[in-house]
């Protein structure tokens, strides 16, 4: 009797043994597939973050106030972030007013968040030395660390929450995506999303400029950026402060 009981423990054991492994491996398996497709940060990969109520002030009275009035913009409004796998720092599945977008900020490009081979002879990787050597100089897994870190903090700023899309329906180059100001509240106001990824550190300052909608002109607001991409560098906030 002792002997079978002993079996039927042991038994219970090898099952509850082979279970945590099996949820192990699906976990792990998940993780890598989350890691590749720049999901989840590698936190070997450093970055230091504006975590103080004084540094986010700083950041809050460098930004430019919203001000919409611009007659060749729509504005969109209580828009919401769709769960798609194309979403990255700084492009966006949307769902507005007008049904399923996709837009592209204006004025920033976030690092690829994964290195990828889509076909042969195909990748993203020049790409990738590109914006690394924008942002510091930076290695190829260091880049797409940022990147993946812009795409946590969008995420963190759009998801679960309404937001604004100020657009001219201005096509991007692949003209299945069209340019915009996304409008979210940071910080008790509302504030310019492409503002905030360069004075995080997650975004350089890169591809189509427009005035504002308030009519700012472009050259004036690239330099606010500027100044805001520099203070950034100063305090080593995202791609400025990998170690």
């Amino acid at each position: 009797m002792a002997n079978r009981k002993s079996k039927r423990a042991l038994s219970t054991v090898v099952t509850v043994l082979l279970v945590v492994v099996v949820i192990w491996m699906k976990y792990d398996e998940t993780r890598d597939a989350q890691r590749r497709e720049g999901g989840v940060r590698d936190k070997d990969v450093e970055m230091l973050f504006p975590d103080s109520a004084s540094a986010r002030q700083a950041i809050a009275e460098r930004l430019v106030p919203v001000r919409l009035g611009s007659a060749r913009y729509d504005t969109l409004e209580d828009c919401s972030l769709m769960d798609h796998r194309g979403n990255d720092g700084d492009s966006f599945h949307v769902m507005t007013p007008k049904g399923r977008k996709e837009f592209r900020l204006y004025y920033v490009d976030a690092p690829e968040s994964a290195a990828r081979t889509y076909g042969p002879g195909e990748d993203n990787y020049k790409r990738i030395a590109q914006q690394g050597r924008a942002m510091g100089g930076l290695t190829r897994v260091e880049t797409t660390q940022v990147g993946v870190a812009a795409k946590i903090f969008v995420g963190k700023l759009l998801k679960g929450r309404k937001f604004q899309v100020v657009t001219s329906w201005e096509n991007v180059y692949d003209a299945r995506r069209q340019y915009a100001f996304i409008i979210v509240p940071w910080e008790g106001r509302a504030r310019y999303l492409h503002e905030l990824l360069v004075a995080h550190g997650l975004a350089r300052i890169y591809t189509k400029p427009a005035a504002l909608p308030d009519n700012t002109p472009a050259t004036r607001h690239k330099k606010r950026l500027r100044e805001l991409e520099q203070h950034a560098q100063k305090r080593h906030y995202g791609a400025w402060g990998v170690r």
